[in-house]
């Protein structure tokens, strides 16, 4: 599905909701964002530490030690 057609749907979905559930709906929306996020965090230190690998935090603070 396209990501016009994706918007298109939500819109038709949302133009027979009150803005109570509007509201409610981009609260849930935004949890799950955040959800996400915290997820993908969690994978991508997991592979940092698996793979032996330094984070742009600890390069910069290699960078400003040697400063």
């Amino acid at each position: 599905m396209s990501i016009f057609n994706q918007f298109k749907m939500a819109s038709d979905m949302m133009k027979h909701m009150s803005p109570e559930e509007i509201k409610e709906l981009m609260n849930h929306a935004g949890e799950s964002k955040k959800i996400l996020e915290d997820t993908v965090r969690k994978i991508l230190d997991e592979e940092i530490q698996k793979r032996d690998l330094i984070s742009r935090s600890d390069a910069l603070a290699m960078l400003n030690d040697n400063e």
